[in-house]
């Protein structure tokens, strides 16, 4: 080869590296501002993402409020031609795949993405943000209660992630039922239905339990008729539920960003479209626990405990 013709082609290759490297700018994270738990999340992303050493990694996160400030945040990003973006919770992924057609987004602290229908974009993956099913089952039986005979009790809103859910708690080790509750309205009913069948109550994080007086009443029914109120997230424990087997927020931050990593490196994402993290956690609620006559052992390891 001629010198003219070696020095047009390390030219050419040295465009074409500019050109990919234009094409994928690396991995970027995009969160709703405002929220402990992302913070938590991100915290834990990044972590990793050091550990790893994450080829054009971006620390600075790209903080949403909501407004249209926004569009205008995310139309820059765009500008910068991410190849993976980290979205923290369901807003933030909502707004970036609008924004980003084609990217990939690895998405958390999302509870139900099937709501969403994140689970059926080829180019999100989700890790996921409720705990292990199977770990609740032997914290239960630690605490005195039954796996047999659960209710998942749940507003109607969320009807397209409890399929998925109800396979994760039988999985698990529950025998467990769904019940669907028209608002808060139908708590009573539903009750009624129940309380000479359940052993135990999922209480999950839903427009029911965001309402606090429909909560309370949960959790008093539960108390009353000597059925166990369990969760899947910590929040809910610190307004009665007993206890919950929850996915830590800085652990899914470090599973996200071993799955960012897989999608650089490999060109693509995991066979599972929504990856459970490495650890789990419990959550208990002392007050709850005495008013059921629940056991809570000595060397039983608890990292959250609400007095």
């Amino acid at each position: 080869m001629s010198k003219r013709g070696l020095a047009a082609a390390v030219a050419f290759i040295a465009m074409a590296g500019a050109c990919l490297a234009a094409q994928a700018a690396g991995v970027f994270i995009v969160s709703r501002a405002g929220v402990d738990a992302y913070n938590d999340a991100k915290a834990g992303f990044m972590q990793m993402a050091y550990t790893v050493q994450m080829q054009g990694f971006n620390p600075k996160s790209v903080d949403l409020d909501g407004s249209a400030a926004d569009d205008a945040a995310l139309n820059a990003l765009k500008g910068q031609s991410p190849s993976v973006v980290f979205a923290v919770g369901a807003y933030a992924a909502r707004k970036v795949r609008q924004a980003m057609p084609d990217v990939w987004i690895v998405y958390a602290m999302v509870y139900y993405p099937e709501v969403e229908g994140f689970t059926a974009d080829p180019k999100m993956v989700g890790i996921g943000s409720l705990g292990s099913a199977k770990d609740l089952a032997g914290v239960l039986k630690t605490l005195g209660g039954k796996t047999k005979d659960m209710v998942v009790l749940y507003d109607q809103a969320i009807q397209a992630s409890i399929p998925s859910l109800m396979d994760r708690l039988n999985a698990g080790g529950f025998d467990a039922l769904a019940k669907p509750v028209a608002g808060a309205a139908g708590l009573q009913s539903a009750f009624d239905e129940i309380k000479d069948k359940a052993r135990s109550v999922l209480v999950l994080p839903d427009p029911i339990t965001a309402n606090a007086d429909a909560l309370r009443y949960v959790i008093s029914q539960c108390v009353e008729n000597r059925i166990y109120p369990v969760s899947l997230v910590e929040g809910l424990v610190s307004n009665g539920v007993i206890c919950a087997a929850f996915a830590p927020p800085d652990a899914i931050g470090n599973q996200a960003a071993k799955v960012a990593q897989q999608i650089l490196t490999q060109g693509r994402a995991p066979d599972d479209k929504l990856v459970n993290p490495d650890t789990s956690a419990l959550a208990v609620n002392k007050r709850t626990a005495e008013a059921l006559k629940a056991k809570l052992p000595g060397n039983l390891r608890v990292e959250v405990m609400y007095e």
